[in-house]
Formats: structure tokens, C-alpha cells, sequence
């Protein structure tokens, strides 16, 4: 093995055990946050889910402001300690949730979280920027499945340990993980080479060096719609299911079926990972890919306001799941392609702020919908909110196929054959001619014995 392939290996390694326990950690509160914080002293459905909601979001809207400048730090000062940075800030916020005994204290270090963590941000930024030619979608699909991961145990161990009091002793576990492994980033990860190029289909598409801003992206408008409205809907949906699944199910066991519906959902993220990075290399068409995802997630999230029991809720949990697998890294795929090279940290962390702002947004709904709404009803309006999502990515996705299915790049003339050969491309072989042959100099063409007339 190359010292540069073991490089990468050794990257790949830390940035997957990073977002692992940042996942993990986040994930483990996240699905059965409406059940923590009722056991804060909170009585009525709709304050619960209030600052459930506002609990949820609190780390997504900190992410949102603060992702695009850690982004442009990342490139400025090395993408590694944006992961060294992101990893001890989630030591601290873990140890201030950990103590926190009322539901403002939990928000408070859930905004600790969101603006000195970001550990899955940075990784992804790094993945993104740090995938070799034609494989960077499978290096953020890889990433990606750290996330899905963490967020497969973090639920399981959160629906365990809620009734038992013991979240608080892994919150500190957690924190001591976080704190080692920033260590361990400080002395082993290594940014990508600077000099590495970009293959032939990113400088096809890659932003031109006149129109370097973010919003020349091909379909960046549509694109940034499309990331709302897919986490709207998604992350929106999660202190609403807790409530769907406590109507359905006994109010002891609500919270552990809770957290093996999440877990299914990451499960079958987990897997799908890995295929949307595959099929991203492939076809090179990311767009595509997210107008496929969020029409999954959209038919997925609003056929689980149907009383379907529990077969039909772990099938459609099981397809939201697939389809979520394709957002986040398909986004940063088709971004961090038309971005130049010393840029990919900034314009991935500026996709994925759109992204955190429907992941922000969906959660803060959860409550007002409450008010006004039937469960199923804010359910079906969380599907909708993904159906926006797979309109835009149909329309960018149009324009990614009329720019591939282009007969020339602008730049590059397509071949043509004009008469006059092109040395380095095409030889020929002189054609042998009889000995008797001659050239006549005044009419310029051959003349001889073999053009004369025949006895």
C-alpha cells in the first residue's frame, strides 16, 4: 500500500469514528426529546412539543450561521482542525447537556453544540474536498454512513437508558470520546494535497473563473429550495411521529418503539449510503439523484399519517430512510464538483446551510402545527414540504441533462473532419506509384503510362 492510499485510509478512519460519536451523541436525544423533556416537569402535548422542537433545532440554527464561516476558515487555515475544532466543542456542549436540569439549560448547550460543533459539517467538507478524481461520491457517501450510523445506535441506546437515568453518565462517556479523538484528528489527519486536479467531468463543470460566486452554481436557486424543504420535512417529522407513536402504541413502551422506528430509518440509511455515492460516480448527475430522493421521502412521510400499523410504519420508515441517504451528499456532490478546488470547504458549507435551516425550521413548526392541526393532518403537511423539495430537484435536474446531453463545451469544438489532417491525430501512408508516373507541372495532375490510354 502507498503512503498516499494509507493516508487516506487513515482519514477515512478518523473522520468515520468522528461523526460516529458526534452522531451518536446527538441522535441518542434527538428522537425521544419530547418524552426528555416532559420529564422536566413539563405537563401539556403542546409545550412539550414546543420546546421539543425548539430543543431539536437549537444545534441546526447555531450550524447555520456559523457552518459558511468555519467553511472559509477550513480553507484558510486547514480542514483538519475544522474537525479538531468541531470534536472538542461537542466534548463541551456534551458535559453542559449532561448537567442540565431544566429544559432552557438543554438548549442552551444544544446552541453550544450547534456553534462550536459541526463535526459531521467539517467531515463532509473534507470528504468533499479530499475525494480523489471520479470517486468523491463515494468518499461522501462513506462519510455519510458515519452519520447514519450514529444515528442507528443513538437511539436504541437513548430509548434504553431514558427510563433507567442514565443519559446523563453517557452524555460524559461521550465527552471523553470526543475529547481523544480531537487528539487523535490533531496528529493524524492530514489535508488533501494542493495539488491535486480535478477530473475531466469537474472541469467541465467547474465554476469559471469569471463568475466564482456560490449562486453561479448551475441550479443553485432551485437546489437551495430543494435543501429546505427536504430537512423541513424530515426533521420536522420527528417530535410529531413521537406523538403519532404514543396514540398508537402503550404509553410505557411508546418511547422504545420510538426509538426502533429511528433506528430502522438509519438502518436503511446506513445501507443506501454507500449505493448513492456509487451511483453519484456513475452517472455523475447528483440533481437527478436528489429529485429521486426527495420524491421517496415525500410519498414515505405522508402515507405514515394512514393507520398502517406497526408493518406498514417499519416499510415506509424503512424507504424515508433510503431516500434520506441521497440528500445531504448528493447536495454536496453537485456543489463541491462546480466549486474550484481551494473553494469546496466554503460553497459545502454553504449548501449545507440551506439544509440547516430546514432542519431548524421543521422541528420549531412541530408545536404551532400542534395547535391548529391533527397529528396525521401535520404529517401529510411535512410530506408536502418534501414534494417542494423533489419539484425543485426535478427542475435542476432538467438542466443537468440538457448541459449533458450538449453536443460541445463551450471552449471545446467537437471533431470534425475538414480535409486538412491533423498531424498528432491522424497519419497516413504515402500511396506507391509506377515508376513511369510523372506529375505535369502545368496541368497538376498525374499523367504517365498508367493514365494513358491502354494498347
Amino acid at each position: 500500500m502507498s503512503t498516499a492510499d494509507s493516508g487516506q485510509r487513515r482519514n477515512l478512519v478518523l473522520l468515520w469514528a468522528s461523526q460516529f460519536i458526534n452522531t451518536a451523541g446527538l441522535m441518542m436525544l434527538v428522537p425521544i426529546m419530547p418524552f426528555y423533556v416532559r420529564g422536566m416537569g413539563l405537563t401539556s402535548t403542546a409545550e412539550v412539543q414546543t420546546w421539543a422542537g425548539v430543543a431539536i433545532a437549537a444545534p441546526a440554527l447555531a450550524l447555520t450561521v456559523a457552518t459558511p464561516l468555519w467553511g472559509r476558515l477550513g480553507d484558510r487555515v486547514g480542514r483538519h482542525w475544522m474537525v479538531v475544532r468541531a470534536l472538542l466543542g461537542l466534548a463541551a456542549s456534551m458535559l453542559v447537556m449532561a448537567v442540565a436540569g431544566n429544559p432552557i439549560a438543554l438548549v442552551l448547550g444544544r446552541l453550544l453544540q450547534g456553534g462550536l460543533g459541526g463535526v459531521v459539517e467539517a467531515a463532509q467538507a473534507f470528504a468533499g474536498a479530499a475525494g480523489s478524481d471520479g470517486k468523491r461520491g463515494s468518499a461522501l457517501g462513506k462519510s455519510f454512513s458515519a452519520t447514519a450510523a450514529g444515528s442507528l445506535i443513538g437511539p436504541l441506546a437513548g430509548g434504553a437508558l431514558i427510563g433507567a437515568g442514565h443519559l446523563g453518565s453517557l452524555m460524559v462517556v461521550i465527552a471523553a470520546v470526543a475529547v481523544v479523538l480531537a487528539g487523535a484528528c490533531a496528529l493524524g489527519l492530514r489535508d488533501p494535497s494542493p495539488s491535486t486536479r480535478a477530473s475531466a467531468p469537474d472541469r467541465a463543470g467547474a465554476v469559471a473563473e469569471g463568475r466564482p460566486g456560490f449562486w453561479q452554481v448551475p441550479g443553485a436557486v432551485p437546489l437551495a429550495v430543494a435543501a429546505v424543504g427536504a430537512y423541513l420535512g424530515v426533521y420536522g417529522l420527528i417530535p410529531v411521529f413521537a406523538d403519532h407513536v404514543q396514540q398508537g402504541f402503550p404509553p410505557d413502551r411508546a418511547g422504545l418503539w420510538v426509538g426502533i422506528f429511528q433506528s430502522l430509518t438509519w438502518g436503511a440509511t446506513l445501507i443506501a449510503s454507500f449505493w448513492w455515492g456509487r451511483h453519484n460516480d456513475r452517472y455523475q448527475r447528483p440533481a437527478r439523484a436528489l429529485a429521486i430522493a426527495g420524491g421517496v421521502c415525500a410519498l414515505s412521510i405522508a402515507a405514515q399519517a394512514l393507520p398502517l400499523g406497526v408493518v406498514g410504519l417499519i416499510v415506509l420508515r424503512v424507504l424515508q430512510g433510503a431516500g434520506f441517504a441521497a440528500l445531504a451528499q448528493s447536495l454536496f456532490f453537485h456543489f463541491s464538483r462546480h466549486a474550484p478546488p481551494e473553494r469546496r470547504s466554503g460553497y459545502v458549507g454553504a449548501a449545507n446551510s440551506f439544509l440547516l435551516i430546514g432542519q431548524s425550521a421543521g422541528p420549531l413548526l412541530a408545536g404551532p402545527m400542534a395547535l391548529v392541526l391533527p397529528t396525521q393532518g401535520s404529517i401529510v403537511l411535512l410530506g408536502v414540504a418534501c414534494a417542494l423539495a423533489f419539484l425543485c430537484s426535478l427542475h435542476a435536474a432538467r438542466g443537468e441533462t440538457r448541459a449533458v446531453r450538449a453536443p460541445e463545451v463551450p471552449g471545446h469544438a467537437a471533431p470534425h473532419f475538414s480535409g486538412d489532417l491533423d498531424p498528432p491525430r491522424e497519419r497516413t501512408m504515402p500511396i506507391p506509384l509506377p515508376s513511369s508516373a510523372r506529375v505535369d507541372q502545368h496541368g497538376g495532375r498525374w499523367a504517365g503510362e498508367v493514365g494513358r490510354r491502354s494498347p
